[in-house]
């Protein structure tokens, strides 16, 4: 009589499909892996919706720079990703949106004061002369530069002295780091301003268009609409028990990779270590709502030629951004059509989730009104998109939980932009690392 060998033991189990957890199953597609994702679709905050002829990213809407491991994946997978070829330096404050071709000239129109605008200009030279090449690294936990900016928040940083500044940066703040310049440490929000002023590429037919890509590599190891319940370390094997079509399934590995925002992983992962629970309990995240709107008109009319992403000060929305910006000029002649997106963050995006769609909507639409009036009486259709956990700001004190907040507890390793720096290119760093630690080396040597 053949003897049973007990259950079957896979390599690893991958516990979300957002673009973290797609990248670690695709370079380990060739293992006896798992990925279990809770939706009915992979991507997470990349997903994509099309809206008349036009793509709208509910999330993440740019891949930044060559320099980052999201470049060289994107080109690996085949993946078009066009350069967003901006001609000018917007912003929308004190009822005003302002655009200039040069950096003096932007300065100059600004409606600050003199002092103001030369404190700003001087602060911004020394952040690029000093900073620049955050754009290109993630935290080095050794660096001067980088511990600086981990014990001071941006505000104190900038030293924003009038009112008006302080709305500046809190507007920059709260577009990169998703809470206000005094809640955060500096070196999240300079280090991400950074990578807005460098190149951005529009993946072509929408961010999803990537994890589509990465999932379609091994959609035959993937299970969707699969949520986790509980992750045990028994042994030298960790045991995975997640529910699908109502029924309760239990799986072994020698690994487990956790690609979930902070806040779910310790209800799952048991017997977490004390060091490691207390680390992943100073990990906030922050809300986020995004919208987008279809318009009778192109993009351009209400923003002007050459103008992408339009940060609005003190307003209710974080920024306006025109995702048709690399579309053809065939197809906007041809429809007529124009669509802007714009997000919420943090309270405000609180208070949306509090209410219906429509009414969220409504409410975006005329705060999207308030800035662009022209957008009145020209808008076709809309869409909503709510992202609990939208991502995570840096509080002051982060740079020293890294250490512990990447570490594997057994054989569970714990991948995620949270981890390392922020959006995608954190979460791919993430993932990278984790498939070092799986004796798989970097993503790209």
């Amino acid at each position: 009589m053949a003897q049973d060998d007990g259950p079957k033991v896979l390599d690893t189990v991958i516990v979300g499909g957002g673009i973290s957890g797609l990248t670690v199953a695709y370079r380990l597609g060739d293992r006896d892996i798992l990925l279990l994702e809770k939706e009915d679709v992979c991507g997470g905050r990349t997903i994509s919706r099309k809206m008349g002829e036009y793509v709208y990213n509910t999330g993440a809407q740019v891949v930044n720079g060559d320099d980052s491991l999201v470049a060289p994946l994107a080109d690996e997978l085949g993946i078009k990703r066009t350069l967003i070829a901006k001609s000018k330096m917007p912003i929308w404050m004190k009822g005003k949106l302002i655009t200039a071709s040069s950096e003096p000239a932007f300065l100059w129109q600004l409606p600050l004061s003199l002092g103001d605008k030369l404190r700003l200009g001087f602060r911004m030279f020394n952040i690029k002369r000093k900073y620049g090449k955050l754009s290109k690294d993630l935290p080095d936990l050794n660096d001067p530069k980088t511990i600086k900016l981990n014990a001071t928040t941006l505000s104190e940083f900038v030293g924003a002295s009038s009112p008006d500044l302080k709305a500046l940066w809190d507007t920059v703040s709260l577009a990169t780091a998703l809470v206000p310049s005094d809640q955060v440490a500096a070196y999240h929000p300079l280090s991400t301003l950074i990578h807005f002023m460098a190149d951005e590429y529009y993946v072509e037919g929408g961010t999803w268009e990537l994890t589509k890509a990465l999932w379609n590599q091994t959609r035959d190891k993937i299970k969707v609409s699969a949520e986790v319940l509980e992750i045990a370390q028994q042994g030298d094997r960790v045991q995975v028990t997640y529910v699908q079509n109502d029924q309760t399934e239990t799986v072994q590995a020698h690994h487990c990779v956790v690609a979930l925002p902070a806040p779910l992983v310790a209800p799952i992962v048991k017997d977490l270590p004390s060091w490691k629970a207390g680390a992943l309990s100073k990990v906030d995240f922050s809300p986020i709502t995004s919208a987008a709107f279809l318009l009778s008109k192109p993009s351009e009319y209400f923003l002007g030629e050459g103008v992408w992403r339009v940060p609005t000060v003190g307003c209710a929305i974080v920024s306006v951004t025109n995702p048709t910006f690399t579309f053809p000029s065939e197809i906007k002649e041809r429809t007529g059509q124009g669509l802007l997106r714009v997000y919420s963050v943090g309270r405000e995006s609180e208070k949306l989730m509090e209410m219906s769609d429509g009414e969220a909507l409504e409410a975006l639409a005329g705060e999207l009104i308030s800035v662009l009036p022209e957008v009145k009486g020209n808008i076709i259709t809309s869409s909503l998109k709510h992202w609990i956990h939208g991502g995570s700001p840096w509080r002051l004190g982060r740079l020293q939980l890294v250490p512990e907040i990447q570490a594997p507890t057994g054989n569970v390793h714990y991948c995620g932009d949270y981890t390392a720096g922020s959006g995608m290119d954190g979460a791919v760093h993430s993932a990278s690392r984790v498939l070092e630690e799986l004796g798989a080396g970097p993503l790209f040597p």
